[in-house]
């Protein structure tokens, strides 16, 4: 009995050491660098939008403070 438990954990820790080792040998396979590649400029494009969108709307802010401080009218 001590043998077959010991025979399954055997397996089963088989098993996930294969299935990690093909995760990690995808990473470096051309098409694993390709997906990691085109998922960090995909965040990285996020992160550039997000920044510009608020140095925009920071620089209206400041535009429109110093508009109202030197009695400047908007330009419509």
């Amino acid at each position: 009995m001590r043998k077959i438990f010991w025979f399954a954990i055997g397996v089963g820790v088989t098993v996930l050491v294969i299935a990690k080792g093909k995760e990690i040998v995808h990473k470096f396979t051309p098409a694993g660098v390709s997906e990691q590649v085109a998922e960090k400029g995909k965040s990285s494009l996020a992160a550039l939008q997000d920044f510009w969108a608020e140095a925009t709307e920071a620089m209206q802010e400041r535009e429109a403070e110093l508009r109202t401080e030197l009695n400047i009218a908007d330009k419509s």
